[in-house]
């Protein structure tokens, strides 16, 4: 009963600490003060399993009552204690996001499909794919790209709006690890869709030198009615200002704390940006119609799913996000883990409803790590639809 009663307070013991480095990292602080202060949950998370296996080789396998009064310091028994809490927390929260989880209403279909890209083993230069060699790792899921189509009924929508078409990408990451190659063949893929719109959310660039790419790769998209993008907290390391310049210039259109208004077959959409918490402030839309009173569909591009409430205090209809990489490593049975939210793992990948706002966030093109298990990078094409008619 006492191994019994010490293997449920891991579980308490790891969320406490994958909490507190997810929300850490779902802050607008520097990367070098995000990664001090990651250490030591990192360090304490990995001591949890340490202090398990120390009890049974030098406190011995007694009644853990008597253990816990006469070998360990009230605080430690009161962190057991809180522990246990903890995890019983967690095994509900697992139960209700696997088990009792549906697709919100306004899901009509939801479908993917793996894309076979190209891959040149013949060409050993710096554009290769694999140019890394984490990205040949066995069951690495790096270059295997899924297109997630998703049909979507906006409740708001107008009926001339029907069927509008948005390619939905994130998280580039060009950091050298994965040639410029890949990216071409991701943005080639996208401009094989014809969307209406094209919505890019962050993290495009880790590392000055590779904006140079920029023009090659992202700055070939093309949609019928704009490409438009915000930035995210990796861009920050990498000139944000030559970023947007550079993508300006190859026609893009930049909704960085600010919203533009375009119209498609006939209807006003808003588009906001909101760069929060990297690169305040959002788009102030308080001179901008509000959809309650017929005013146009709106349609927010945030890099983080946090805003959420922030979208919706603004009435949008639906918000675009990444950040979160789906996790990046997802185990089985029990999901994913490490997502830079202040949320947790809440909304680390997928499609959620809270009137009047519909939340999509993607899964991501890319990482910083070159490293993808069990969720495979993602280019999301949505079909918006008005409501069916009775």
């Amino acid at each position: 009963m006492d191994l019994l009663l010490l293997l449920l307070a891991l579980p308490g013991h790891a969320f406490f600490w994958v909490a507190l480095t997810n929300r850490i990292h779902g802050k607008g602080m520097p990367h070098g003060i995000g990664k001090l202060l990651t250490l030591p949950g990192l360090t304490f998370l990995a001591l949890g399993p340490v202090a398990l296996a120390w009890w049974f080789i030098v406190v011995g396998p007694q009644p853990i009552e008597e253990s816990l009064r006469s070998r360990l310091p009230p605080a430690a028994q009161v962190y057991l204690v809180a522990c246990w809490v903890a995890g019983t927390i967690t095994a509900l929260c697992w139960f209700r996001r696997h088990v009792l989880h549906r697709p919100p209403n306004v899901v009509r279909s939801h479908r993917s499909r793996p894309l076979q890209l190209n891959r040149d083993a013949h060409a050993p230069s710096p554009d290769n794919h694999d140019s890394h060699f984490l990205v040949r790792m066995p069951g690495n899921q790096i270059l295997q790209l899924d297109v997630t189509e998703l049909a979507i009924d906006v409740p708001r929508l107008p009926a001339a709006l029907d069927g509008l078409s948005i390619v939905h990408l994130s998280d580039f990451h060009f950091t050298g690890r994965i040639g410029k190659s890949y990216f071409q063949e991701v943005v080639a893929q996208a401009n094989e869709i014809e969307p209406d719109l094209m919505a890019v959310t962050g993290d495009l660039i880790d590392r000055p030198q590779y904006i140079d790419w920029l023009p090659e790769t992202l700055g070939r998209l093309r949609a019928r009615y704009g490409v438009f993008f915000v930035l995210g907290n990796h861009d920050r390391r990498a000139d944000p200002a030559r970023i947007r310049d550079v993508l300006r210039r190859c026609g893009l259109v930049d909704l960085g704390g600010r919203w533009e208004q375009v119209e498609i077959r006939g209807e006003p959409v808003v588009l906001i940006g909101n760069e929060l918490p990297w690169f305040p402030p959002a788009a102030d839309v308080s001179n901008c119609p509000k959809p309650r009173d017929g005013g146009p569909t709106r349609i927010v591009l945030s890099h983080s799913p946090d805003q959420f409430a922030w979208a919706r205090t603004e009435d949008a209809d639906l918000l675009l996000a990444g950040h979160t990489h789906g996790g990046q490593i997802r185990f089985p049975l029990i999901g994913p883990i490490f997502t830079p939210s202040e949320l947790g793992v809440r909304y680390a990948s997928g499609v959620f409803y809270n009137p009047p706002t519909i939340l999509h966030v993607t899964r991501g093109v890319s990482g910083e790590l070159p490293v993808r298990l069990n969720c495979p990078p993602e280019m999301a094409h949505l079909m918006l639809h008005a409501p069916r008619k009775a």
